[in-house]
């Protein structure tokens, strides 16, 4: 029993939950006090074009869902709209960096940076589709520059994070 239960704890789901737990602890504290040109870092969403970035296309996706479900949990929005964007922007991520067999880190960054900034233009788009009125507006363009420009500074620490996050462990054979 206590083998399975440290088992569990040494996932890298398990380790996914907590990072993304510190991840939106940051983004509902700090990064809501911190607001360039009045607009807020999506410090979730870059997150998750890394995991995108470093990996494939479902882990991408899968990652983006559970994230989106986490942010959900503490928005007043309805509960599955940032899943569904961010689980897009993981999956994005994925496919732009696809073609490239060893992409540098720079090549890496800029397209973390496009997608999550392309995720702040998803995500009243999503929202309109449920009826959620006055979201599509010219300052969505703002908000998906300050996330940009977030992300160029910010995603070269999120790379070795989610590769880290969800390495998998091998076992020892005891």
């Amino acid at each position: 029993m206590l083998e399975r239960l440290l088992r569990a704890v040494a996932s890298r789901w398990f380790r996914l939950v907590l990072v993304v737990l510190i991840a939106l602890s940051v983004q509902t504290t700090l990064f809501s006090e911190i607001r360039p040109f009045g607009f807020a870092i999506q410090l979730m969403a870059i997150f998750v074009a890394a995991v995108g970035s470093t990996h494939d296309v479902q882990t991408g996706a899968l990652v983006g869902l559970i994230s989106g479900f986490m942010y959900d949990a503490v928005l007043a929005t309805p509960l599955g709209i940032s899943a569904l964007v961010f689980g897009a922007i993981g999956a994005i991520a994925a496919l732009v960096m696809q073609p490239f067999r060893d992409p540098t880190w720079w090549l890496r960054v800029l397209a973390i940076s496009v997608v999550a900034g392309f995720g702040e233009l998803l995500m009243p788009i999503a929202k309109s589709v449920v009826g959620l009125s006055g979201w599509l507006d010219v300052r969505i363009l703002g908000a998906a520059a300050v996330t940009f420009a977030g992300a160029l500074v910010v995603s070269s620490a999120l790379i070795p994070v989610s590769r880290w996050t969800l390495q998998e462990r091998v076992g020892r054979g005891d």
